[in-house]
């Protein structure tokens, strides 16, 4: 078996300027943090970005200039509030939006992930998102009698980009029992390449001990790199909370193109590893002491 194990560095070379990449997060949950500033560093350009719910990672990759587009439901830090620099962004011309419903969005990723070429949904039907985007969706009649539906077209992203768990060095990759555990294979499963940070790099007789929770098979991974703390200042259930201080310094910093270049620059260029940016932000590991008292109780 071919091993996967890369640097963060290594990673994120394969991916191009130009591409499209699925980031696979729900707004202040689980964002593959590490590789979104490791895009950064690198001054990748010209990116169409897809998520179901983006927060901080897609308001960074705005204010660094890395995307111009975006295909998604929304993009929020929830009670941390607006990500100034997308809006900033968008209302300026230079990102352009491809507006879904997370029921159409998951369609046209599963047809992506089933080699298919669209799949039926009834979840935007009476919605304007079907004259918002003629060249993706159409409306069908039902073959067997029954009511129309909405054909949505396959998306199929040139790259993933997710945070587990854990994983061995073959990429085989594991994932806790989460909310977002039914999900977590829909956007890796249709992209062309797959690259996953993991809490942690185990012995595959690890995760051999719980198949079941091996949600991606090596098979379909290209690198795998491991990332303590990999997700913040998202959150990553059970292991830590979100970081709700450094949420509310970027939603400040956010609101000025001159203090969010500073906050990048401190964060994200200066940095040159996972560990000088742990350093940078602080202590972390008491992001995970309302988790570990939970378990122990």
């Amino acid at each position: 078996m071919q091993e996967k194990i890369a640097t963060l560095s290594e990673a994120i070379e394969l991916v191009g300027d130009g591409q499209v990449v699925a980031l696979q997060n729900m707004a202040t949950q689980a964002a593959p943090m590490a590789l979104v500033r490791e895009l950064i560093r690198q001054q990748k350009r010209d990116l169409a970005l897809i998520v179901l719910v983006g927060g901080m990672a897609v308001d960074w990759l705005a204010a660094a200039g890395v995307i111009d587009r975006l295909i998604g439901a929304a993009v929020s830090m929830e009670q941390f509030g607006l990500c100034r620099q997308y809006r900033y962004a968008v209302e300026a011309g230079r990102i352009k939006v491809e507006e879904l419903s997370e029921s159409v969005l998951n369609a046209r990723l599963g047809a992506g992930a089933r080699n298919l070429p669209f799949l039926p949904t009834r979840g935007a039907i009476g919605t304007d998102l079907i004259a918002r985007n003629p060249d993706n969706l159409k409306m069908l009649d039902d073959p067997f009698g029954g009511h129309p539906v909405l054909a949505c077209r396959a998306l199929v992203p040139d790259v993933a980009l997710v945070h587990a768990h854990r994983a061995d060095r073959y990429g085989n990759v594991q994932y806790e029992p989460t909310i977002l555990w039914p999900d977590i294979g829909i956007m890796p499963m249709a992209a062309k390449r797959v690259i996953v940070t993991a809490e942690e790099i185990v012995d595959t007789e690890i995760l051999r001990r719980n198949p079941d929770r091996t949600r991606l098979p090596g098979f379909i991974v290209d690198a795998v790199v491991e990332v303590p703390y990999g997700a913040h200042p998202t959150s990553f259930f059970p292991n830590y909370t979100y970081d709700s201080g450094f949420h509310r310094e970027w939603a400040e910093a956010a609101r000025d193109r001159a203090t969010a270049t500073a906050f990048i620059d401190r964060y994200v260029r200066t940095p040159s590893s996972q560990q000088e940016y742990v350093d940078a932000v602080g202590d972390v590991s008491e992001l995970s002491t309302i988790q570990t008292a939970e378990h122990s109780g």
